[in-house]
């Protein structure tokens, strides 16, 4: 055998040794992340517990397989099971990470002459800027701001507005009651208003009836769930859907403007871990019932959006109503945000509507710095 024989002998050792090394951590994390995917399914919206992992943006379930099978091509050893592996965790992940195929091929119909637009928007604390507060200086909202606001609201042209956060908070987490209905109807002059709890609902049809929803009939009876108190909105914790009944030519149509609670409870102050709680999980539960238990009843045409505080990847979506078909097919996105505004990885902002209702056209527009949210609009039309 010669020199060069020996150490090339030597050297295939070497680097099967350095592969299988290689190979080792990248199969451990592989692993770890089907088990994580799997424990997601299993847990997310069943358990309180589980709601840090919940916030993780959606897309790294069809991110973090891809990324963990390019590090384990170059690897001979064990590349098929880390396929394997991957493969397993995108096939049982794929559905909650927010991609939206059907982008590539749906085509809607053309909408008709009477098809309705509905814009749906959480306002970040009304008339306030993203990059503002909570609520208004001591002088009011800047005459330019509340003007840029209503610009942005009137550059939609909807026929039905549903806004969320119709609110302002105080430095102790407090909602404080918003009263803009004059200047509303004075820039929106003969529209219809409903008000409930931090949503406001503006039609140009008149609008046959309303309340808000509420859910403490939904709250679990073997727990004694604290509500917080809200002393000048009394509502705000309990009533997070307004469900307005307008009529549209001959026809009754229900529009429900939501904003599901947050899991983040807003009371205890920064990264305290209190801020994620049972209680903020079973009023986020019992909201979504209280609303499924109205749309199930409802015999009427009906559209619903809003603020779900929910991304594609949290369980606790399974609780809308079963009547309601997403919207999600008609957005022309591959992957659709709505949240943050201004650094969007996640969409928590959603729009369905009852299958006799078809939507022709659905984008999410951008808040140009006036909230954290972007608006939902969308051009529906309910069937003869």
């Amino acid at each position: 055998m010669t020199d060069t024989q020996v150490a090339t002998a030597t050297a295939e050792p070497r680097r099967a040794r350095r592969s299988r090394w290689a190979t080792w951590p990248v199969m451990s994390a592989s692993v770890a992340w089907l088990v994580f995917v799997a424990l997601h399914r299993a847990l997310s919206g069943r358990v309180w517990w589980w709601q840090v992992p919940e916030l993780v943006p959606p897309i790294a379930f069809a991110v973090v397989p891809v990324l963990l099978l390019a590090v384990a091509l170059p690897a001979r050893l064990a590349r098929g099971w880390i396929a394997a592996v991957t493969l397993a965790s995108v096939v049982l992940g794929g559905g909650v990470s927010g991609l939206n195929p059907a982008s590539l091929w749906h085509r809607s119909a053309p909408a008709p002459p009477d098809a309705i637009t509905v814009f749906s928007w959480n306002t970040w604390y009304w008339d306030q800027p993203a990059a503002g507060g909570a609520m208004p200086p001591p002088a009011g909202t800047p005459p330019r701001e509340a003007a840029d606001f209503y610009r942005y609201l009137r550059d939609q042209r909807a026929d039905v507005y549903l806004l969320q956060e119709y609110v302002y908070f105080g430095p102790d987490s407090k909602p404080i009651r918003v009263d803009d209905v004059a200047r509303l109807r004075r820039e929106f002059p003969g529209y219809h208003i409903a008000v409930a709890s931090e949503m406001v609902t503006v039609s140009r049809f008149p609008i046959v009836s309303e309340r808000g929803i509420d859910l403490r009939p939904w709250l679990p009876e073997e727990r004694d769930v604290t509500i917080p108190s809200s002393p000048d909105l009394p509502d705000f914790p309990t009533v997070k859907t307004l469900r307005t009944d307008v009529r549209v030519g001959e026809k009754t149509v229900s529009f429900y403007n939501a904003h599901i609670n947050s899991p983040v409870d807003a009371s205890p102050p920064g990264l305290d871990p209190r801020r994620l709680n049972r209680t903020q999980h079973e009023l986020r539960q019992a909201n979504l019932r209280a609303l499924a238990a109205d749309v199930e009843k409802n015999p009427h045409p009906a559209i619903l959006a809003g603020d779900f505080n929910a991304s594609p990847a949290m369980g606790i979506m399974r609780l809308l109503p079963d009547r309601m078909v997403d919207a999600t097919p008609v957005l022309g996105s591959l992957y659709p945000t709505s949240w943050d505004d201004r650094w969007p990885l996640w969409r928590i902002d959603w729009a369905f509507t009852t299958a006799d209702v078809t939507v022709h056209r659905y984008e999410l527009v951008r808040s140009k710095g006036l909230s954290d949210h972007s608006g939902q609009r969308l051009v529906v039309s309910t069937s003869p």
